[in-house]
């Protein structure tokens, strides 16, 4: 996972890669909230969607509600063997120099991660289930010990958790110590989507993973990371798949971290759109009101230009069985780079199925940074969700 295009560490496993085909959806622009798999309103008010983003371009998923949280890559090249554990094949780190890392780690050229966001330790080649037992195991669970009591030094209000196989069990009498010890607090198991993969198979590796960890530490939080690309074609998932991930995670545990998230072209709008709708219903900021906007932009899907100006045709529709008031476009100007006044403003009153048409000329900075947008199509009495890819 320390390349966007190279899946070692967290993108691609040591033991096989994920695979899985998943048929992308036709990219077209979705507005409004999307058809979803429900979850109770309890489970989705205290759920917590943390991100893994770094680098230009990014999609930025904080500006939907996620948190940014860290990962600390292997860049010592951990190995270890019946004889002791090494760095590179040589001395391991001192104290000094591994906090400075996850501390790199964590700041804003790197992950930014907030302070009291899990801190996961991707340390693949010694993850405990990936070692031989016997006193190679013994000397992996020394040098876990040793490196999760720096992390905790060097981000002490942080939970850290370890990126691990949890449904695999070697030596899971030695990862059930760390957790019962607090120097583990949270699991992060994978729950990446593979090419060729049924959801019910995704399904049985998730909840193997979860029964795992629920058994070695039950208070301890679970954050599986997903991804919403198929491993390892990069494919973006269709947005009914990304549904149905959200559903599960929400149903059965306490949280989850979307790793290194792209957003790089067309073929990603049906995650972007349906990542949108799932964000609102979690923050509580969904699509409301009788009125439903629908845009249609240029591209003839969810793209957008920087530096461009282009107009929008916007309809406006009363989805409700009473006749709406008249009431009028609010102002477009929320979202960072984002500006453009309504070209006809006053809405009518609408009757039960009515719309009604304008347009935006929508200017796009070039100075816009964020991969993605959050925008907002509101009249006095609604408020439409808007996702759309920057390029």
């Amino acid at each position: 996972m320390q390349s966007r295009r190279v899946r070692s560490r967290l993108r691609v496993p040591r033991i096989a890669k994920l695979i899985r085909t998943v048929a992308v959806l036709a990219a077209a622009l979705l507005v409004g909230a999307l058809p979803a798999l429900s979850t109770p309103a309890s489970a989705a008010a205290s759920y917590t969607v943390f991100v893994n983003e770094r680098g230009t371009n990014r999609p930025t998923l904080e500006q939907y509600g996620s948190t940014r949280s860290t990962v600390v890559y292997d860049v010592f090249a951990f190995t270890c063997d019946t004889n002791g554990c090494y760095s590179n094949g040589g001395a391991l780190p001192t104290q000094a120099t591994y906090e400075a890392k996850v501390k790199e780690y964590m700041g804003a050229s790197q992950f930014g991660g907030a302070a009291t966001a899990p801190v996961v330790l991707d340390f693949e080649s010694i993850e405990l289930t990936q070692v031989a037992t016997g006193q190679t195991a013994t000397n992996a669970y020394n040098l876990w010990r040793q490196l999760l009591t720096w992390t905790h030094n060097a981000a002490p209000q942080a939970p850290v958790c370890h990126y691990g196989y949890d449904w695999q069990t070697r030596n899971q009498d030695l990862i059930k110590q760390l957790h019962t010890d607090n120097l583990l607090n949270c699991f992060a198991p994978r729950a990446y989507f593979n090419d060729g993969q049924t959801l019910a198979s995704w399904d049985s590796t998730l909840d193997s993973a979860i029964a795992r960890d629920r058994a070695m530490a039950p208070s301890h939080p679970i954050y599986p990371y997903v991804s919403p690309t198929a491993f390892p074609s990069e494919t973006y998932v269709a947005g009914n798949t990304w549904a149905h991930m959200f559903a599960q995670v929400k149903a059965k545990t306490e949280g989850v971290v979307i790793w290194e998230p792209g957003a790089d072209n067309a073929n990603a709008c049906p995650w972007i759109s349906q990542h949108s709708y799932e964000m609102g219903v979690i923050t509580g900021t969904s699509s409301s009101g009788p009125l439903k906007a629908t845009a249609s932009l240029p591209s003839g899907n969810c793209t957008v230009t920087r530096g461009t100006t282009t107009t929008v045709p916007v309809t406006i529709t009363n989805t409700s069985t009473s006749t709406t008031a008249a009431t009028q476009m609010q102002s477009f100007a929320d979202a960072p780079g984002f500006s453009g006044s309504w070209q006809y403003w006053n809405v009518p009153s609408l009757a039960p199925g009515a719309s009604w048409s304008t347009s935006l000329p929508m200017a796009i900075a070039s100075t816009q940074t964020a991969g993605t947008a959050l925008l907002h199509i509101r009249t006095g009495v609604s408020d439409t969700r808007w996702a759309v890819i920057v390029q």
